[in-house]
């Protein structure tokens, strides 16, 4: 993790301390130091992702760019001009600071240095200490865990490896096309696979990780400006959507809230204090989040339509002329967006409905995931109507909640950019609301905030939170934060919750020393090789984006396995398969003649093409609820990824709580085999888990893996003798008990649940 960032924040530091001189010429140390990050990792996704988008991109022209930005931003820091006059405004402000500019000469300039010195005297230091520590919490999973959770990371793995090895976003192995996808994210996580010399899928997890982290440090900072950056984390805190985003790996979606943080330090102002620098950085970070995702540009370009629209209320027309200009700025920088939308991708959905795989996420979604943080935004935002600040942000979190409503009209067909908003908005209550709510709470809870108050207009009851709610709302964060931490840590012991296998991931570390051919690999999300030797073409992919397919051999290869059509794989030279015991297709290679399996780790089976297919049969069995004396009935988290049944196994599995005996019985098939192997699921880390038998096996007593995950225990049985029944004994006498988060999600009926074991079938096999 640490060499990942260093990878990203070496050449960043520079571009990010100087955007952040520019931006807000009154910035100190600490709230540079808050800044820079986040904003220099703005910069290196937006170069990264440039040189993609041209076709250029290599881990040396990479480097090049990263060069020539850090020269241009020493040359910017640099250059100073010995006439103070004639210095460019943010120098102006700085010398402002430095009392170098008298309040004759510029007393607007004079009063914005003197509010921000008297923000300065007023921090709360050790706030500030325990929100960088709340926010440093989000580090924290890529040390407890070797990958995320969630199924996004697979595809960005995919991505990044394409990049790292072809340096664009053609499609791998047996098929013909390429990916259209944001660039900035695979091509930037592909710079640290190639330079950390780490495989693709960690790289995306520690740029996921440390992507939220350098936003929630750089929101301290914008915050900072406005009085406000003690109280920062704690108003994110109170929501939990970004959170999740981050936890279901939905990493591009939160990177792209970067440009957030350049708005709410620039726009979240009077229009007199925007400067022309003001509007070009907006104006580059509109560019940077485009090229991360396209929600990022959606929810800036949101906030800055709300900023012109409340700045063209005044009656000052000076104030006017500078919010037309702007405007038009913006209409121009929207306008082209909505134009290669509609050009370039839209076309390519007309066929596509209106898509809303998550439902309406303006209601229910969004209160699940910030519903507690809204309640406090709402008494926020009632106390900051009057106030400039207060009226952008509860127009910005309206505009959003509008744009919600695409999903209302699902199914709707032939108009391509509601289709495309819809695909781009389907899980915008994660990450949509957060940050415009926080916003709200941020300003209000601060007791030293200046806002800009509305002439003529009745103050707010309240100016700022009253301190008894928020003594206990920082009470209640910091509890939540421990309790978030120890969920982490018990989370990360259960490793059934990831979308691959330990035993898949151990067969591929296994894969280097094939020989060169078509390798099949199934259309699920544990199919798909990030990591595939050079020297094998894989046949899936998976469907991120939008998918350009000129020509694949998955479905005939899929097909040629069904129907044991050995011609076709020895035409295609496809000589491997590979099958993870999440999947379906394992089952049909296990009864062909022409598959043998040839590696096996927990379930996971590398099969081999045997040409003159002699290759051994098993004999496979469910092992159902009625087979175990003490089971419950669980529903199977993978169900609705199974395309294929041939065992009648059914949506549920069987599940034995930790520490409960129980007998499972066993019917042998009329054949002798020498060797039954049970296929089981360990939930979490178990203390010890045994298999006892009377009579049947040559080794009475068996013991399983401890581990989380599939396993795949196999016992040499006993020539002559039946074996009828298998006990199940624990070292434990009772469960370990854990939060369950697919319960939160519907993929799994229990929330509160316990360790144990959940069964799945069995196999006989000859040897």
């Amino acid at each position: 993790m640490l060499g990942s960032i260093v990878v990203v924040l070496a050449p960043s530091l520079l571009p990010g301390w100087a955007l952040s001189s520019v931006l807000d010429g009154s910035s100190d140390r600490l709230r540079k130091a808050l800044l820079t990050p986040a904003l220099g990792l703005l910069i290196v996704f937006g170069i990264s992702g440039l040189l993609l988008l041209f076709n250029i991109w290599s881990p040396l022209s990479m480097l090049v760019a990263l060069l020539g930005a850090n020269a241009l931003a020493w040359k910017l820091m640099n250059t100073r001009h010995e006439i103070l006059a004639q210095r460019t405004r943010w120098q102006m402000l700085e010398a402002a600071m430095h009392g170098e500019v008298s309040q004759n000469e510029d007393p607007a300039l004079s009063k914005e240095a003197s509010t921000q010195l008297e923000f300065r005297r007023t921090r709360t230091l050790p706030l500030y200490v325990v929100s960088f520590f709340i926010a440093s919490t989000a580090l924290l999973p890529p040390l407890l865990q070797r990958l995320p959770f969630g199924v996004d990371w697979i595809g960005f793995a995919m991505l990044t490896q394409q990049v790292a090895l072809e340096g664009n976003l053609s499609l791998p192995g047996t098929n013909q096309g390429f990916w259209t996808y944001p660039p900035a994210f695979p091509s930037l996580a592909a710079w640290i696979s190639v330079t950390a010399s780490i495989d693709a899928a960690t790289a995306v997890f520690h740029l996921g990780h440390y992507s939220l982290f350098v936003l929630l440090i750089g929101l301290m900072g914008a915050f900072d400006r406005h009085g406000a950056g003690a109280y920062g984390m704690f108003g994110v805190g109170l929501g939990v959507g970004l959170f999740a985003k981050t936890f279901d790996s939905g990493y591009p979606s939160v990177a792209s809230q970067l440009g957030l943080i350049v708005g709410v330090l620039v726009l979240l102002r009077p229009t007199h204090q925007r400067q022309r620098h003001h509007t070009l950085g907006v104006m580059l970070a509109l560019i940077c989040v485009g090229l991360i995702h396209p929600t990022g540009a959606i929810y800036l370009a949101a906030l800055m339509l709300c900023h012109v629209l409340h700045g063209i209320q005044f009656d000052d027309e000076d104030h006017q002329e500078l919010m037309r200009k702007f405007a038009m700025l913006a209409a121009a920088f929207i306008t082209a967006g909505f134009t290669i939308a509609l050009v370039v991708i839209a076309p390519r959905l007309f066929d596509e409905a209106v898509f809303s795989e998550y439902g309406w996420q303006g209601g229910k979604p969004m209160l699940v995931y910030n519903g507690f943080l809204l309640i406090v935004a709402t008494f926020a935002g009632w106390s900051l109507r009057n106030t400039l600040e207060g009226r952008i942000a509860i127009t910005w979190f309206a505009s959003l909640w509008l744009l919600s409503t695409v999903h209302l009209v699902e199914g709707l067909q032939h108009i391509p950019i509601l289709s495309l908003l819809s695909y781009t908005l389907y899980s915008m209550a994660l990450h949509a609301f957060h940050i415009p709510l926080a916003v709200l709470v941020v300003l209000w809870w601060s007791p030293t905030t200046q806002l800009s108050e509305i002439p003529e207009r009745p103050k707010p009851v309240f100016k700022s939170m009253p301190a008894p709610l928020s003594v206990a709302l920082m009470t209640l964060l910091l509890l939540g934060t421990l309790f978030a931490q120890t969920v982490a840590f018990e989370l990360s012991t259960h490793d059934e919750l990831f979308s691959v296998t330990p035993g898949d991931l151990s067969l591929r570390e296994e894969l280097e020393g094939l020989e060169e051919g078509v390798i099949y690999t199934e259309n699920m999300h544990w199919g798909y090789l990030w990591n595939a030797p050079n020297q094998l073409d894989p046949t899936s992919i998976p469907t991120l984006g939008l998918v350009h397919l000129t020509g694949s051999e998955q479905s005939n290869a899929t097909r040629a396995i069904f129907t044991d059509n050995a011609s076709y794989f020895l035409k295609h030279n496809m000589r491997y398969a590979l099958t993870s015991p999440l999947g379906s297709m394992q089952w049909t290679l296990a009864i062909s003649p022409l598959w043998a399996p040839i590696i096996q780790h927990d379930g996971a089976v590398l099969w081999a093409f045997d040409t003159q297919g002699n290759a051994e049969i098993p004999e496979l069995q469910a092992i159902s609820i009625e087979d175990c004396s003490e089971c419950t009935s669980r529903l199977d988290p993978w169900r609705d990824h199974r395309f294929r049944d041939p065992l009648g196994l059914g949506e549920h599995r069987p599940f034995l709580v930790e520490g409960t005996p129980s007998s499972i019985s066993v019917t042998p098939p009329s054949q002798n085999y020498t060797e039954l192997c049970v296929v089981y699921e360990n939930i979490g880390h178990l203390k010890g888990v045994f298999l006892k038998s009377e009579s049947g096996l040559i080794r009475p007593y068996q013991t399983l893996k401890q581990q989380a995950g599939y396993h795949r225990h196999c016992m040499e049985l006993a020539g002559g003798q039946s074996i009828q029944e298998v006990n199940i004994e624990w070292e434990a006498t009772k469960p370990s008990e854990w939060i369950n988060p697919l319960g939160l999600s519907g993929r799994d009926s229990v929330m509160f649940d316990k360790t144990g074991v959940r069964l799945h079938w069995l196999e006989w096999n000859m040897n």
